[in-house]
């Protein structure tokens, strides 16, 4: 059997995408007969990308093929298994010397080739290693960069701010860091002061500015949801700062909106091309991206190589949410280990020596810091949350779930009503164990969930038209399902059709249109400004007037369009937890499917559960499911670290 029948018959069982056959057969037409080793390692560097990964570690498929490329899927049918051959077996059949053969093939690490193979071991298909090592060089380039600052007073600056540094505070060691360098991240989990830290490293790098000229800040997200909560935390926070500093920022940074990453570079139709490049740059002396852990590893590189040389960058993200859709972990290989600081001795001098804090705790210090973890001595990980107690309710949760727990879950799982009933601390967290997604017990929750906004819906405007548009939309904030999977009994699909009908009756179609219906922009759309993300919701001004789909505008403007104008939209009573990014509601509803799935992973849960800001219910067929995603975490490739 031939390695291109193998890919064939992969393809035929869907475990193969078309475009990673189609990149084989290519190679074959181009290379000849002899050269199927190197299509078939092709094929699975594109079958790899299409996973998120963007290359194919050949230590791994050595060593284990069948896990690393997830073939078979765990979702493959017995007939499937049965007529293809795994990973494993399918290697075994490719001459011995395979890794071999790839140094010396013309596909392979010549100009213009298809692949790549990198020093360790990474066989990339050209572009996607071209992204990793302009980010990288960039990247490296700031970590080296002294911005233009005077540091003289920065510990007057600090504890104008932060207080008197008496004691470890993480936030103000991220705006100390933020001064002595071009690249700063500063992650963590809900509630533990993102926003509260960045307005104050603002306040420390305008204040501390050379010259008369204020500094020009652009602030970004990857998605249009993500930009307005942005907008809106930094805005509320803005008063929080002691006056002199408050009436600086608001002079200096008239615009606080934040845009989509798309606006800010610039999107060209029919193009993947920014208007924003190395030749033209962005002109901005501080860039601050929000949600970095949504950012793939191409929309990075064209971030990283939008700025010029003296633009400082500075990234906020949580790195144990889910990675970006799109391939690469970016955030999440930059912040690897932040948890741990390793910080170099000469940081934690630097620190000291300039008052900026105390000496460093042992615990974060490490000889090799500097050497070992680079970006480390870049990143500042958020410890404590003030929006959730680790040992209570959505917090303690959230916690068991991200440090892969299972002892507390275990109990919690079996028995939630009896914890809550023990300890008010955990009323805030709810299970639902059901045998079918349509049984009553989900029917209750959603029509009370969703019964606040059908009733503002039916008062209607009453007049004051604006008024009622904001109350529906914080209303759409108020209650959420996120589902695991799109297609199923369990998924996105189908509960978006139950919800449909136990809210407005079986002759309402989930995809048509009608009042109330939430709906979800799928594709960046230009000519109406929407972004994928954007959330809007069908409403009748009037009884004479036609369905308008109500959105909140980039500027925070209310929206109402025709639904005419919306060409990519899907309904979002339900949404996948993928989709809810950057997005926080009430009460959120988490759905886990009925089967297993490697998309069931720590990652996920975690990003589900944290969307909850006061209730979050967990619905699931199999308590061992909700366990096995708690145990598993998300792996991917990549040479960025």
């Amino acid at each position: 059997m031939t390695h291109l029948h193998i890919l064939r018959t992969w393809h035929q069982h869907g475990w193969l995408r078309a475009v990673d056959l189609s990149l084989a057969e290519y190679l074959l037409d181009k290379l000849g007969a002899d050269a199927e080793a190197i299509a078939f390692l092709a094929a699975l560097t594109s079958h790899q990308l299409g996973h998120g990964h963007p290359c194919l570690d050949l230590a791994s498929l050595a060593s284990e093929a069948d896990a690393l490329l997830q073939l078979p899927p765990e979702n493959a049918s017995f007939e499937s298994r049965h007529q293809c051959l795994t990973a494993t077996q399918a290697l075994a059949q490719l001459p011995s010397d395979w890794s071999q053969v790839l140094p010396t093939s013309i596909a392979v690490n010549q100009p213009n080739s298809p692949l790549v193979l990198s020093d360790e071991k990474r066989l990339y298909l050209r572009r996607y290693y071209h992204y990793e090592q302009a980010i990288k060089q960039d990247l490296n380039q700031r970590c080296a960069t002294q911005p233009e600052l005077e540091v003289s007073q920065l510990r007057k600056t600090l504890d104008a701010l932060f207080g008197n540094a008496e004691q470890l505070s993480w936030q103000r060691l991220a705006c100390a860091m933020a001064v002595r360098s071009g690249f700063t991240i500063i992650t963590g989990g809900p509630g533990t002061g993102k926003t509260y830290t960045v307005v104050r490293l603002l306040a420390t790098l305008q204040h501390h500015r050379s010259g008369s000229k204020p500094l020009r800040i652009r602030l970004a997200a990857p998605t249009g949801k993500a930009a307005a909560r942005m907008t809106s935390s930094i805005e509320g926070e803005l008063g929080n700062l002691p006056e002199q500093f408050q009436v600086t920022l608001q002079q200096t940074m008239p615009n606080r909106q934040a845009v989509t990453l798309h606006r800010l570079l610039g999107s060209q139709s029919h193009s993947r091309e920014f208007k924003h490049n190395r030749r033209n740059p962005l002109l901005a002396d501080v860039v601050i991206v929000d949600e970095a852990s949504m950012v793939d590893i191409e929309m990075m590189a064209a971030l990283t190589g939008a700025l010029a040389p003296h633009t400082q960058l500075i990234l906020l993200g949580d790195k144990d949410q889910l990675a970006s859709v799109e391939a690469g972990a970016v955030l999440g290989q930059l912040c690897e280990q932040a948890e741990q600081g390793h910080y170099a001795p000469e940081l934690a001098d630097w620190l000291a020596d300039s008052h900026a804090l105390p000496q460093l705790p042992e615990q974060y210090c490490d000889s090799n810091g500097a050497a070992r973890w680079p970006y480390l001595q870049h990143t500042v990980m958020l410890h404590e949350s003030r929006r959730f107690n680790a040992e209570q309710g959505i917090g303690k949760l959230a916690h068991e779930v991200n440090t892969q727990q299972t002892e507390w879950l275990v109990d919690w799982l079996s028995d939630a009503k009896r914890i809550a009933a023990e300890n008010p601390d955990f009323a805030n967290i709810h299970t639902l164990e059901l045998t079918h997604a349509s049984q009553k017990p989900l029917r209750v929750l959603v029509q009370e969930g969703y019964q606040p906004l059908l009733e503002v819906l039916q008062r209607g405007p009453e007049g004051a038209v604006e008024q009622w548009g904001e109350q529906l939309l914080a209303q759409l904030e108020r209650f959420q399902l996120l589902a695991a999977v799109r297609s199923g009994d369990w998924g996105v699909e189908h509960l978006n059709k139950l919800i449909t009908q136990w809210l407005f009756g079986e002759q309402v179609s989930a995809d048509k249109w009608f009042v109330g219906r939430p709906v979800m922009v799928t594709q960046n759309d230009y000519s109406v400004d929407l972004r994928n993300g954007d959330i809007g919701l069908a409403v009748r001004i009037g009884p004479a007037e036609p369905i308008r789909v109500l959105f909140r505008g980039a500027n925070g403007e209310l929206r109402w369009l025709l639904p005419s104008r919306l060409a990519h939209i899907e309904t979002a009573f339900a949404m996948t937890i993928h989709k809810s990014q950057g997005s926080e509601f009430n009460h959120t509803v988490v759905v886990m499917p009925d089967h297993d799935s490697p998309i069931l992973t720590k990652e996920l849960l975690y990003t589900g559960i944290t969307r909850a800001s006061e209730h979050c219910t967990l619905v699931f067929k199999q308590r061992e499911l909700v366990l096995r995603a708690t145990e598993r975490r998300i792996r991917r490739s990549g040479g960025l670290t």
